[in-house]
């Protein structure tokens, strides 16, 4: 299954550091052991989902973080719920319209730490061919001890990617506001 990852993100999206030890280097996810998620509310119901095809590119160094970068690209048509309702109409025309927009991406444009392990990315976010700025909270396990494990999270507007605006424009049904979590292994590259 090929993982490609451009959302929503969002994704893969960190992986890095957090020791204070210097490394420089591009890292290689492990998919099988990674994940990205999505969540908000159908009806007041919780719904979850996660992409299946995703990848990220990640170049990260805890003492250069301006020469840091992430970049995740993602398929929205293997977004799944396990709901047939949801996973029938995510492709479709007025959510994802995959047939016209295959692919959602999440550029980073500038990375900071904030305290200790916790790190903020700061980038672009590409879905339904609309770009719009995105904060990406993560934090990282030690770098030192590899694999690194990055946690994140960032949460959208889904109206301002015209997810759903025909259909649920005043967001009556579906949540405004959808989460995308990321739990990302990673180790870098040999």
């Amino acid at each position: 299954m090929m993982k490609n990852l451009s959302l929503m993100a969002l994704s893969g999206l960190l992986i890095g550091a957090g020791a204070a030890t210097a490394f420089a280097a591009n890292y290689t996810v492990d998919y099988t052991n990674s994940k990205v998620e999505f969540s908000g509310t159908h009806a007041d119901n919780p719904f979850t989902g996660q992409f299946g095809e995703w990848t990220a590119d990640i170049v990260f160094d805890p003492t250069d973080l301006a020469g840091s970068k992430i970049t995740a690209t993602f398929k929205p048509a293997s977004a799944k719920t396990g709901n047939a309702m949801y996973d029938g109409t995510l492709p479709a025309a007025d959510w994802f319209d995959v047939a016209n927009h295959p692919d959602a991406k999440f550029v980073s444009q500038s990375i900071a730490l904030k305290e200790g392990n916790h790190y903020t990315a700061n980038g672009d976010l590409t879905i339904r061919g609309i770009t719009k700025p995105v904060v990406l909270d993560f934090t990282l396990s030690d770098l030192s001890a590899p694999p690194v494990k990055a946690e994140g999270t960032l949460t959208l507007n889904r109206l301002d990617f015209d997810l759903g605006k025909k259909s649920d424009s005043s967001a009556e049904w579906v949540s405004k506001d959808i989460e995308i979590k990321l739990n990302i292994v990673a180790s870098p590259a040999k």
